[in-house]
């Protein structure tokens, strides 16, 4: 996918071996330039990616000191030396010397090294795109990527983990996981992260896992839905994991969202009726007292004064409801229009479940005689309580919902 062109570069009187370098023919993806000098040129080894340099006639430290001055830093420098020059260069542990060539070489000898540098070359290049491929993908995702050994040091990650962390990719290089999440051991051990133990899972396993893990990001704390693999050595041995880690705090946000949303009345935040049949299937049979709730004249409030007063009116009701009833022991369910349900847990005799009734009727009545608006609302209350498995639900508020309209005749 890359093109890559390499300025050839060789220092020497003998023609032929230019003539042979310029034989060599370009692999795919390259492109080749051919320059040459019998001595030093400090414009030429500037521009050279290869310099080939034969120190035969030479003066060697003078040379090498020269090119090592004026040559790129990521240039490939050979130097085509005598026998007695290579025991000379061989002491100098310079790590910008590429290779040393004895010579002389034949022509296909010399072919033979040219077409081995060549494509030594290209494997550098290979690996840059390699490298490139994969900064480029691991940082433009904005989840968080990671690579460590099996020590746990962080050897690699992308910059959405940087951010995270609010530390450089040179702060994390090499350090273990208490110093990057900023986490004191005696917290790691008291709260709620799994991050270090599922490490150790992942390499015992051999095998991708995935883990729901909690981490301090900043001041608060972030759920995140965590990919885990191991990485192997070249004789099949764990060395480390890699990771991605999906920071999933506001989608499960949203997802409690949506059921509330789903299981609530928007108006008064009281549970619907959705809720209370699902809560009926859920809970286990047990004494219950139900509480049927319908305002009277409520069409007239919103007939006079409008809806908003009409939903005005809901939400008082909703809210005295909330201040009497200890949800703990019960539950508040709006019905539906001015229609409310509560229910009542525990054991009762008839006169305490009917003493319930009229407080709840004394409560709301004196809400609504408060206000100038509502006062002529009233609430009608009818009651049915049955013994653990007795009757079902469904009985039970048919019971109510019959007293409730016949408290209703009687307030007209």
């Amino acid at each position: 996918m890359y093109h890559c062109q390499i300025n050839f570069y060789m220092i020497t009187e003998q023609n032929e071996l230019f003539t042979t370098l310029k034989q060599l023919s370009p692999l795919p993806h390259f492109t080749h330039e051919y320059m040459q000098s019998a001595n030093a040129d400090a414009a030429l080894t500037e521009k050279a990616d290869v310099i080939l340099a034969d120190m035969r006639k030479m003066n060697v430290d003078d040379t090498l000191a020269f090119l090592l001055s004026h040559k790129l830093k990521e240039a490939e420098l050979i130097l085509l030396a005598d026998k007695e020059q290579t025991e000379l260069l061989s002491t100098n542990d310079n790590a910008d010397i590429t290779d040393i060539w004895v010579m002389p070489l034949s022509e296909t000898e010399l072919r033979f090294r040219l077409i081995r540098l060549q494509k030594t070359y290209k494997m550098g290049k290979d690996f840059w795109q390699t490298q490139n491929y994969l900064d480029s993908t691991i940082n433009c995702v904005p989840h968080l990527i990671w690579y460590k050994d099996k020590e746990g040091a962080h050897m690699k990650v992308n910059e959405a983990f940087c951010k995270a962390v609010n530390k450089t990719m040179k702060q994390i290089e090499g350090r273990g996981h208490y110093y990057i999440w900023d986490i004191d051991p005696d917290e790691y051990a008291k709260g709620e992260f799994i991050c270090m133990e599922s490490e150790y899972e992942v390499m015992d396993k051999r095998e991708t896992c995935i883990f729901d893990e909690k981490v301090m990001i900043g001041d608060s704390m972030r759920e995140l839905k965590t990919y885990k693999t191991p990485l192997f050595d070249l004789d099949g041995s764990v060395m480390g994991t890699a990771g991605v880690a999906i920071d999933v705090t506001q989608e499960h946000l949203y997802q409690q969202m949506m059921i509330k949303n789903a299981n609530t009345d928007f108006l008064t935040g009281l549970y619907n009726r959705r809720y209370l049949y699902d809560y009926i299937d859920k809970m286990q049979e047990q004494s219950m007292a139900v509480f049927c709730i319908d305002l009277d004249h409520f069409k007239s409030i919103n007939d006079i004064y409008g809806h908003q007063e009409g939903d005005r009116a809901l939400v008082l009701t909703a809210k005295t409801l909330q201040s009497n009833i200890n949800t703990e022991e019960g539950l508040i369910i709006r019905a539906g229009g001015d229609e409310f349900v509560v229910l009542m847990f525990g054991t009762h005799t008839p006169e305490e479940v009917e003493q319930m009734r009229l407080t709840l009727k004394a409560q709301l009545d004196a809400e609504y005689a408060k206000d100038e608006h509502l006062k002529e609302i009233s609430a009608s209350v009818g009651a049915a309580y049955s013994q653990t498995g007795k009757k079902s639900y469904d009985l039970l508020v048919g019971e109510a919902d019959a007293m409730m309209y016949r408290e209703k005749e009687k307030n007209r």
